[in-house]
C-alpha cells in the first residue's frame, strides 16, 4: 500500500508542478503594462522668456516649459515676447511621447531710421544739424564728414558715446532733438558751406529686441 501512495505521489507532483506554471504564465500574459494615457509639450525659443499661449489660453507660463497630461491631439498656440513678432505654432502630442516645440523668435522692430534737417543762422554763415529717431537706441560713434571750403576740401569730427542711450521720445511723447555738433563738443555749428554735402555714419545697436547693430548713412545738402 505505501508503495502504491510513492507512485501516485510521484505522478502528483510534476502534474501540480506544471498546472502552477502554466496559471503564472497566463497571468502574467493578461496582465496589463502601466501606460500614460497623456503626453507632454515642450515649448522652447530662443531668445527665451516668451509668454506661453495654448489653445485661445494665456498658461502663465514663460518659454523653457513642459506642458504635462495632455490628451493624444493636435495643439496651436502662440508665443509672446515684447519687441519680437508672435510666433504660432501647432504640434502634434501623443501618449508617452514628449513632443518640442522650438522656435527662433524674429526681431519685431523696424530698421533703425534717423530724420535730418538743419539750421542756417549768422547770415547763413553757421549751420547746425539736428536728428530725431524712429526708436530708442545706444550710440556708439557718429562721424560727420564735412566741407571747410567751396573747393571741396574736407574734414571729419568722430564723436564717441560707447553706448550711451538715445531715445527716441520724451515722457510726452515728443521726439527728441539731437544735435550736431553735439553739445559740450567746443562749437554749437558748423561752417555753412553752400552747395556742398555733409556726410553723416551713425553707428551702435537698436536699444531693445534683438539689439541688433547698425551703419546708417546720410548726405545732407543746402
Amino acid at each position: 500500500m505505501k508503495i502504491f501512495e510513492q507512485s501516485i505521489l510521484k505522478l502528483l507532483i510534476p502534474t501540480f508542478l506544471l498546472t502552477l506554471s502554466l496559471t503564472f504564465y497566463y497571468c502574467s500574459e493578461d496582465t496589463p503594462i502601466s501606460q500614460s494615457s497623456t503626453g507632454q509639450l515642450l515649448i522652447k525659443s530662443n531668445p527665451p522668456g516668451a509668454q506661453i499661449h495654448l489653445m485661445g489660453v494665456n498658461t502663465g507660463r514663460t518659454t523653457p516649459y513642459t506642458i504635462g497630461n495632455l490628451e493624444q491631439g493636435t495643439y496651436n498656440g502662440f508665443l509672446y515676447l515684447q519687441y519680437y513678432d508672435t510666433a504660432y505654432f501647432t504640434a502634434k502630442v501623443y501618449n508617452n511621447t514628449t513632443t518640442t516645440v522650438d522656435t527662433i523668435l524674429d526681431d519685431g522692430l523696424p530698421f533703425v531710421e534717423f530724420l535730418f534737417d538743419f539750421q542756417l543762422v549768422f547770415g547763413d554763415d553757421s549751420v547746425r544739424f539736428y536728428f530725431t529717431i524712429n526708436q530708442d537706441v545706444t550710440m556708439d560713434s557718429i562721424r560727420v564728414v564735412r566741407p571747410i571750403n567751396t573747393t571741396g576740401t574736407s574734414v571729419t569730427d568722430k564723436y564717441f558715446y560707447i553706448a550711451e542711450l538715445f531715445e527716441s521720445r520724451d515722457q510726452n511723447g515728443n521726439l527728441i532733438k539731437y544735435y550736431l555738433p553735439p553739445p559740450g563738443s567746443g562749437s554749437q555749428y558748423y561752417p555753412a558751406i553752400q552747395n556742398r554735402d555733409y556726410n553723416f555714419g551713425m553707428f551702435g545697436h537698436k536699444a531693445y529686441g534683438a539689439k541688433v547693430e547698425f551703419r546708417s548713412y546720410y548726405q545732407v545738402g543746402f
